[in-house]
C-alpha cells in the first residue's frame, strides 16, 4: 500500500488519524501458502510462492483534519501472482471516496497562495481544484491503475537480514506516478518477533491548469514496524511512519510524523489486518503557506 499525494498539495493539513484494514483471501492456491501482510502500512519481504494467486482489499480511512469535515476512504483492489520464489507481480486497482466541508483556511483574496487563519473553506488534496469552497464536497472517483513488482534479494529466513526492492508505476487520468522502495525485514524467536523498515521515494506529474502542462512533486517517506505472533495465527504490533513532500520535487514543504497498532489474524482460507496511526505533534512546515497545516 501506498500514501501517495493527491491535488491541492498547498493545502495538504495533515490534523487527521488513519484507520486501515486489509482483507486478503487465496484464489487457486492452498492455505498452506498464504501471503499475509502482517502489518497495515509496512511492507515485509515475504512474497507469494511461484504459481500462486491472491486477491486483496484494502481500505484505508483518512478522518478528522483541524477544523470542519474531512473524511477520504481510499480503496484498492489487489491481484497478486507469483512469479518465481523471489518474483511477484500485483494489479491494483486504486478508488476513493471524498465528502469535506470547511476544512482547509480560507485564501487571502488580498494576497493569492495564502491563507487567513481562522476562516476555513472547502479544499485539501482530494477536493478537485476547480470546486466552488463555499460549498461543501462530496464525490466518488476511480482514480487510477497500478502495477507492482517486488524482486527479493535476501530471505529473512536464509539469510541474516531480508532485503527487496519494490516499484510502482500508476496511471491515472489526472496523474501518473512512479514509486520505488527498498524493503527490509528481520525476525527472532523462531520468526515469532518480526522487524520491517522501508524506504520509499516517489515522483509524480500531475495534469495543471494550463492545457498540455503538468506539475511535477516529490515525495520521501520511511515506514518501521514491530510485530510479535503471541498465538499461532495472531499478532500484534506497532507502527511507525515518517512522511515529506517537495514541491516541483525539489523545495521541501513539510514533514509529519505517526505512529499506531496494528493487529493481524490469519484464518484457514483468508486473513485480516486492522492499524491506526494518529499524527504526532512534532510535524514541521517549510513555508508560510504550511504552517496552518501542522
Amino acid at each position: 500500500m501506498k500514501t501517495g499525494f493527491k491535488k491541492g498539495r498547498a493545502l495538504r493539513c495533515w490534523k487527521t488519524g488513519l484507520l486501515f484494514l486489509c482483507l486478503g483471501g487465496m484464489a487457486f492456491s492452498t492455505p498452506s501458502y498464504a501471503h499475509e501482510s502482517i502489518f497495515a502500512w509496512t511492507y515485509t519481504t515475504d512474497l507469494l510462492p511461484k504459481g500462486r494467486w491472491e486477491i486483496e482489499h484494502w481500505t484505508t480511512a483518512r478522518l478528522e483534519k483541524e477544523h470542519g469535515t474531512y473524511q477520504v476512504f481510499d480503496f484498492r483492489e489487489e491481484f497478486e501472482y507469483g512469479v518465481t520464489d523471489n518474483f511477484g507481480v500485483a494489479l491494483y486497482l486504486n478508488h476513493h471516496d471524498v465528502n469535506a466541508k470547511e476544512s482547509v483556511p480560507q485564501e487571502d483574496p488580498s494576497n493569492p497562495g495564502h491563507r487567513l487563519p481562522g476562516s476555513y473553506e472547502t479544499g485539501g488534496e482530494d477536493v478537485h481544484a476547480d470546486h466552488d469552497p463555499e460549498l461543501s464536497f462530496n464525490s466518488y472517483h476511480f482514480e487510477s491503475v497500478s502495477v507492482e513488482l517486488i524482486y527479493r534479494i535476501l530471505s529473512p529466513y536464509k539469510d541474516p537480514l531480508g532485503l527487496a526492492l519494490y516499484l510502482e508505476p500508476e496511471f491515472g487520468d489526472e496523474e501518473t506516478e512512479i514509486e520505488g522502495k527498498i524493503l527490509l525485514q528481520k525476525d527472532w524467536l523462531d520468526d515469532r518477533l518480526m522487524w520491517a523498515l522501508n524506504l520509499n521515494d516517489a515522483l509524480e506529474f500531475e495534469k495543471a491548469e494550463e492545457e498540455g502542462e503538468y506539475e511535477r512533486d516529490g515525495m520521501f517517506e520511511w515506514f518501521t514496524g514491530l510485530s510479535y505472533r503471541f498465538i499461532s495465527n495472531g499478532s500484534f504490533g506497532l507502527e511507525f511512519w515518517n512522511h515529506h513532500e517537495f514541491r516541483d520535487a525539489t523545495e521541501h514543504e513539510h514533514s509529519a510524523y505517526f505512529i499506531g497498532p496494528t493487529l493481524h489474524y490469519g484464518a484457514k482460507n483468508w486473513w485480516a489486518t486492522l492499524g491506526f496511526l494518529h499524527q504526532l505533534p512534532v510535524g514541521q512546515a517549510f513555508s508560510e503557506d504550511n504552517k496552518e497545516c501542522l
